[in-house]
């Protein structure tokens, strides 16, 4: 199942000449699928003022030992997100562990301003 990602209005800075940056949080359930689940960025286009993200990043907020990696799609909709155990091996396949369905990941979102 995707991701969810929650985007709060008050959480977004487009004061920059040509960038718009963003900060949410993530949320997971069902399962983990081989090679990263899907991050898809049309649930908070809305609030976004382009389709032309440049960087993402995504970081455990609570002291998890685990990490998470960004992967870029060709679209908004086909992003994946890499999650690994604090040992540096990705989840395997299979529903979410609970430490990362309790985990708290915050999501920053930087993308090109259209002028």
């Amino acid at each position: 199942m995707p991701i969810t990602i929650t985007l709060q209005p008050n959480n977004v800075d487009g004061s920059g000449s040509n960038l718009f940056y963003a900060i949410g949080t993530l949320a997971f359930s069902g399962n983990y699928p081989t090679g990263g689940d899907t991050l898809d960025f049309t649930q908070v286009a809305d609030k976004l003022p382009s389709t032309q993200i440049i960087q993402v990043f995504a970081d455990s907020q609570n002291g998890n030992g685990g990490y998470y990696v960004p992967v870029q799609g060709s679209a908004l909709n086909n992003w994946k997100l890499k999650a690994f155990n604090g040992g540096g091996t990705e989840i395997t396949a299979g529903a979410y562990p609970a430490s990362v369905t309790s985990d708290i990941v915050q999501v920053t979102i930087t993308a090109r301003k259209l002028l």
